[in-house]
């Protein structure tokens, strides 16, 4: 037999997992193919370990080595405790001084490595190609299944093309284009590929899910629970293993992926094919009775119930409490029962200025603000009344109120020059100056995270979700792309949505008005309210808007200006003071603010991998 050897980070890795399964280790081993292949049991678990495996007794929760690690739950639970958005972006930063070197470019070869190869940490690349064989792997041998029914085949052929098209998927938002490898590479093979672009990458991707869509079409499976109202709603136990409406909403992404200014290489037509299988999908999805949640529900798609009718495809992280150290990353100091280690999602003041007034008045410059208060739609001395219900619901700001108990959070300095606590359970300092202490998670901008919070500390456990593709996430791609190609009032694929209906929808589900007239008679006008509401209702899951702020090139502009926190003092209530508040833009600390360098487009890849391959060139050093 012959034996497998490694391409860049272990494409045809042989290695075993658990306890020392067969079923992905090397044939030098003496289990044959045909033993592995020809039973449903068997071949099922060959091909589960792209989906789930773990590993007995491993360290730093790497039994994430799977399809996990497309998730921005399972990438920002690293032991460092960064995540990619606050360490990358102009959203938010991280409440403890960990990535200053990471905000201005540069990036150590360790941490490239625990990107990239190592294991006992968040191993992107080595885990998608890991994946890419187990799938190829899979497909290559399907003739050899010799009792299952057509379903089952069927059904395994579609996991098999999905993961294999969420792994390229991955691998190029992160590290930009890929070879794509669509076959069982042997030792006599050519390995030595070169590159795609980023478009042709994506491209691709969507020809695998688009694939798998058709197998899960025809095993019956285009949702896998029953519909609203029938029994077994939203129980299937294998939810996780995604459907056909969810394959063909990320085979229209990686089609929006591939029209976005970054990637884009036929202009209109690529936006065109983008806006069609974004129409595409919303029919299928909507045939399957998926639909957006009620107002009162939205973040039921986050925390709570193990799943939502909303959601097209969600990882359901299980029932942690934020004290368990894999929430250190998104949840702060004072929200995760005294843990200093805890850093925390601290939005910016530049990120909550995107959650328009009630009227839909944008709030993202000086101008736009004079003009809201002109309308009296806007004090900034009474900055969080009559705005967007999301900025309540994803952001802990001063006065939120939070939880069960409905407390009030504290975030200002008394007049004694004291910073009060909160009483949640105990009572605890959810404020603090800025840089008072670079290794406590307290934060840094005036802000925490509230989108995934239940509003609770302590030992409580409560299920978080991580949705990967959702109702209003597929709106808004089909406002995107339709609006590119034809315009606000544009349709595609004999969807009834026009690009600006599709954005109202999304925006009328949370109690919001339709886009403002003004905004909606002009291709470029509406592009920015469509880019502006994606990231209220996506802000903070999913990266997405670390990969939006990239695909869009915005990044280049956002990520090079001053970046502001919310600094509130008390102050006696009065007339100019109506909250007994006083509240100012501060800029925040030098190590908070970015500096944009054009490599930091695509994350890089250590010399010591991609020199394997004479033809792979290499992306740009961070230094």
């Amino acid at each position: 037999m012959k034996k497998i050897k490694y391409f860049l980070t272990g494409l045809l890795l042989a290695t075993a997992f658990g306890a020392c399964s067969y079923l992905d280790v090397s044939p030098d081993l003496g289990v044959s193919e045909e033993e592995i292949f020809s039973t449903y049991k068997n071949y099922s678990s060959f091909l589960e370990a792209a989906w789930r495996r773990t590993y007995a007794g491993a360290a730093n929760n790497v039994d994430a080595r799977n399809i996990k690690l497309c998730t921005a739950h399972w990438l920002d639970q690293t032991p460092a405790r960064w995540t990619v958005e606050g360490a990358l972006t102009d959203a938010c930063v991280c409440g403890r001084k960990l990535a200053r070197s990471l905000r201005s470019g540069s990036m150590s070869d360790e941490v490239a490595n625990r990107l990239t190869t190592n294991t006992g940490y968040r191993p992107i690349m080595k885990v998608m190609f890991e994946m890419i064989r187990i799938a190829n792997t899979a497909i290559a041998n399907i003739d050899m299944l010799q009792d299952a029914t057509d379903d089952q085949r069927n059904e395994l052929l579609a996991r098999a093309h999905f993961a294999r098209a969420i792994a390229h998927f991955n691998l190029c938002r992160y590290f930009g284009g890929m070879p794509y490898i669509d076959t069982k590479l042997g030792a006599d093979d050519e390995w030595d590929m070169a590159r795609l672009s980023g478009h042709d990458t994506y491209v691709r991707c969507a020809e695998d899910f688009g694939r798998a869509a058709e197998y899960w079409r025809a095993a019956g499976l285009m949702r896998r629970d029953a519909y609203p109202g029938e029994a077994g709603h939203l129980a299937d136990p294998n939810m996780w293993f995604a459907n056909g409406c969810a394959a063909l909403a990320l085979r229209a992404r990686a089609l929006l992926y591939a029209a976005s200014p970054l990637n884009n290489a036929l202009g209109d037509e690529d936006w065109r094919a983008a806006a069609e299988a974004c129409g595409e999908a919303i029919l299928a999805a909507e045939q399957e009775q998926f639909a957006m949640v009620p107002k009162e529900s939205w973040s039921d798609n986050f925390w709570g119930p193990q799943y939502t009718n909303e959601q097209l495809w969600t990882y359901s992280v299980g029932n942690i409490a934020l004290s368990n150290s894999r929430m250190y990353g998104r949840f702060g100091y004072a929200q995760c029962n005294a843990n200093k280690n805890a850093s925390g999602i601290c939005p910016t003041q530049n990120f909550v200025d995107r959650f328009e007034t009630a009227w839909g008045d944008p709030l993202d410059t000086e101008e736009d603000r004079a003009a809201a208060v002109a309308q009296g739609h806007y004090n900034d001395q009474d900055p969080y009344a009559d705005r967007d219900p999301r900025l309540d619901l994803t952001v802990v700001h001063d006065g939120s109120v939070v939880g069960s108990g409905k407390v009030k959070v504290n975030i200002y300095k008394d007049t004694k020059g004291a910073w009060p606590t909160t009483k949640i359970g105990v009572a605890k300092t959810f404020g603090a100056e800025w840089d008072a202490d670079p290794t406590r998670g307290t934060t840094r901008t005036g802000y925490y995270l509230n989108k995934e919070w239940n509003g609770e500390r302590g030992n409580t456990a409560y299920r978080h979700a991580d949705p990967q593709i959702r109702m209003a996430e597929l709106y808004l791609n089909y406002a995107e792309a339709v609006n590119e190609f034809a315009g606000p009032n544009g349709t595609a694929a004999g969807c009834p949505l026009t690009a600006l209906q599709a954005v109202n929808k999304v925006r009328n589900r949370i109690g919001m008005p339709d886009v403002q007239d003004r905004f909606a008679g002009d291709k470029l006008a509406l592009q920015g309210r469509i880019r502006n509401e994606r990231m209220v209702e996506l802000a903070f899951e999913g990266n997405h808007y670390y990969f939006d702020s990239r695909r869009w090139k915005t990044c280049e502009v956002d990520m090079s200006r001053t970046l502001y926190g919310m600094y509130v003092e008390q102050v006696a209530v009065s007339a100019e003071y109506p909250k007994g508040r006083k509240y100012t833009r501060r800029a925040l600390t030098d190590d908070c603010q970015g500096a944009w360098k054009p490599h930091m487009y695509y994350l890089p890849i250590p010399d010591a991998e991609s020199q394997k391959m004479r033809n792979f060139v290499n992306n740009a050093k961070w230094n």
